[in-house]
Order: C-alpha cells, then structure tokens, then sequence
C-alpha cells in the first residue's frame, strides 16, 4: 500500500514544505520517494515505546545506515539524526486536504473524526469538560503511529462515541463538541 505524507519543518528561514510517499514492500523494506527521487531501505524498529521509538534504516544497494530517533504523536513530532533534532509535523495528503477543504465552524456543533483507519489508544476528555481548539482529545494508532486529535473549536464535550481499544474507521465521529 501506498501512503502519501505532507512533511512541515521547522527551520531558520522559516517554516518548509515537502510531500514524501512512502510504499510498504516485503518484509522490512520500505521505498520512499522524496522530490522525485526513490531510495528503498530496510527498516526496523530497533525500541520504543507508545510516543518515541528508534529505528534503523539501510540503504538497499549500499550506503550509511542510519540511526532515527522519533519523539511525540502525530502531527507534532520530534526526529533526530546525527544527533540533530527537528520538529516536523506529519500529516497525510489526504487529511491536509480535508483540513483545507472543511475548515472549522467556528460556532455551533462541531466534531472529531478519524483521519484513517485505526484503534483508539486512548480518550483524554469526558463528557462536560471544556476544550480549547487545538486541544489534544483523543489519541488515534494508525499505521503504527499514533495521531493526537484535536479540538476544532473551544467548547463542552457534548458526546465521548470512541472507548479505549475500539477500531475505528476513517470518517468516524469520535468525540463531540457543543
């Protein structure tokens, strides 16, 4: 399966955009096309738990392996190599569309969806607590990565639909605000 990625840095000159597509072959290895070029590598988790992990990544064909060390939930994340850490948030292509197509109400019901196919980790709101918009109010795995959805808008949670361990579907109202 092919999944596409919108990758925002954080750097000196401000903030960059790129689009990375990332295939899942056999086994371990992964091919990753970044600004029209294509690598294929074996990667393996080497540790971690449920916000960092390490991996290792081998060139297919030769070349460094590299040490990658991944800290948060997406879309805020933390990735260091060679002993360089930068913020970068991840997103789906498709979520980053959805995200310019819909934007929040800014009054009125609101809710939070699954981006994708997933289970939900766990609920870090209940019913009756106030929320801020971009306030994290439930955490979604997805591909191995878990995802920290936010608050739309400031406002009561209304209704908790999503139980920790349930699976879920893309689309699916996980929690809603008032």
């Amino acid at each position: 399966m092919i999944h596409k990625y919108s990758v925002e840095l954080a750097g000196p000159g401000g903030p960059s955009e790129r689009d990375i597509t990332v295939e899942k072959l056999d086994g371990n290895r992964v091919r990753v096309t970044h600004a029209g070029r294509t690598r294929v590598y074996d990667a393996v988790r080497i540790a971690g738990n449920g916000r960092a992990s390490s991996w290792s990544l081998m060139p297919e064909g030769g070349g460094a392996t590299a040490l990658i060390d991944v800290d948060g939930a997406a879309p805020d994340l933390n990735v260091t190599v060679d002993n360089v850490t930068v913020p970068l948030k991840l997103q789906s292509a498709r979520a980053k569309v959805a995200g310019r197509a819909a934007p929040a109400p800014k009054v009125g019901p609101a809710s939070v969806q699954s981006p994708m196919p997933g289970k939900v980790v766990k609920v870090l709101v209940a019913v009756g607590d106030e929320v801020k918009a971009g306030q994290g109010v439930v955490v979604v795995e997805a591909m191995k990565m878990e995802n920290e959805l936010k608050a739309p808008k400031d406002g009561k949670v209304k209704a908790v639909s999503a139980k920790e361990g349930q699976p879920v579907e893309a689309g699916q109202t996980l929690i809603t605000l008032e």
